[in-house]
């Protein structure tokens, strides 16, 4: 249920044009639009999502605090914007890869709030019948959740590579944090993926901090978006302002 606080204000706007922050370019030529039009019935969606995801990371926050989650449990709060932008723009034919941060994704992808925090608490009843936990839950196109640090995106590679073989006009995105940025394999998937010619968009959902480590300290180039070799690369800031 959405706060009637958030329905005043649209309520007689059908459409408004957002203004985007400015862009950071890696092998591109042209940047994005600067401003994105959003119909008045796709942004109560957006927040409807983001506020969903968010309450549900609460309770996931105080059923571990509780002893309700056995073994670890990965927040995504803060970062929702990530997860309910990626689904706007693609199709559900499309594929998800993601680190064990991955609450939300199950969620964009399909999978109910129930069927996630029963798959947290390890009831039958879960996304994966209470065998996967919080890092290791799965949906249609939803390939995770995993629990190796930044083990999913050669995975992901191999799905973009499948979706090429097969002939399938499908798009893999695979994420990872900055923890994960110094990865060798990692690399090699960048590598891989340029000679194939693969389709697959890597994401690195810098939050400044692998657990306890800034990102300063671990990466001798924290310009994420360029360490992909010949791979194009954008910077994008979820920092917006909605006047």
């Amino acid at each position: 249920m959405i706060p009637i606080v958030f329905h005043r204000p649209m309520s007689t706007v059908e459409s408004a044009n957002i203004p985007t922050v400015e862009y950071k370019l890696y092998r591109l030529d042209q940047s994005p639009n600067s401003q994105a039009k959003c119909l008045r019935e796709h942004a109560l969606n957006y927040f409807k999502n983001l506020y969903t995801i968010r309450r549900m990371e609460t309770t996931a926050g105080n059923m571990y605090k509780e002893k309700i989650v056995r073994g670890f449990c990965h927040l995504y709060t803060g970062q929702e914007a990530i997860a309910v932008g990626i689904e706007a723009a693609i199709s559900k034919e499309d594929s998800i890869i993601t680190s064990y941060r991955c609450h939300a994704f199950c969620y964009t992808r399909g999978n109910s709030v129930h069927s996630i925090l029963a798959e947290l608490a390890g009831k039958s009843t879960g996304a994966t019948q209470g065998k996967g936990g919080s890092m290791h839950i799965y949906g249609n196109n939803f390939y995770g959740g995993n629990g190796i640090v930044g083990a999913q995106i050669p995975l992901g590679t191999g799905i973009a590579f499948a979706n090429k073989f097969l002939g399938k006009p499908n798009v893999c995105l695979a994420l990872y944090g900055d923890g994960a940025a110094n990865q060798g394999q990692i690399f090699e998937a960048f590598n891989l993926s340029k000679i194939h010619n693969l389709p697959i968009i890597f994401i690195c959902e810098n939050n400044h901090y692998g657990m306890g480590t800034a990102a300063h300290r671990s990466s001798a180039n924290t310009a994420y978006y360029t360490r992909g070799d010949s791979v194009p690369g954008i910077w994008v800031s979820l920092i917006i302002s909605l006047n």
